[in-house]
């Protein structure tokens, strides 16, 4: 199974949700080819990833696959402006390795500024 869940756990997942109702459908989780479940509320979900965004066009598939994207961007920049923050922190008195490290902090928290602009524009169409 991937994202470091065994497969016990995973069937563990499936069981508690069919015995709370839930209902298997035939559509797979697309991370993962887990099956997905219909809960009560209408709310689709993945026994791994929890709620998952079911597409019906080729424009929601997009979409989603955009919003991962951004998100996956998101993840990677931050760890590694937390990675130089902790390099900052560990260095004495070199000047230019701070200056350097300085300069590279600034570039990744720019991207993540961009990448948080483009998601709060995009919640803004959706709201529209």
């Amino acid at each position: 199974m991937s994202d470091n869940v065994d497969r016990n756990t995973v069937v563990k997942r499936m069981t508690e949700l069919l015995r709370s109702g839930a209902v298997m459908l035939d559509q797979a989780c697309p991370a993962c080819g887990s099956p997905l479940f219909k809960l009560r509320s209408g709310e689709v979900i993945c026994p791994i990833h929890g709620p998952v965004r079911v597409v019906k066009t080729e424009h929601e598939a997009i979409e989603v696959t955009t919003d991962a994207v951004l998100d996956e961007i998101e993840k990677v920049f931050s760890e590694r402006a937390m990675n130089v923050l902790r390099r900052l922190k560990t260095i004495k008195e070199d000047i230019d390795e701070g200056e350097e490290l300085i300069k590279l902090l600034i570039y990744w928290l720019d991207v993540l500024e961009r990448v948080r602009r483009i998601k709060s524009m995009k919640l803004g169409e959706t709201k529209k």
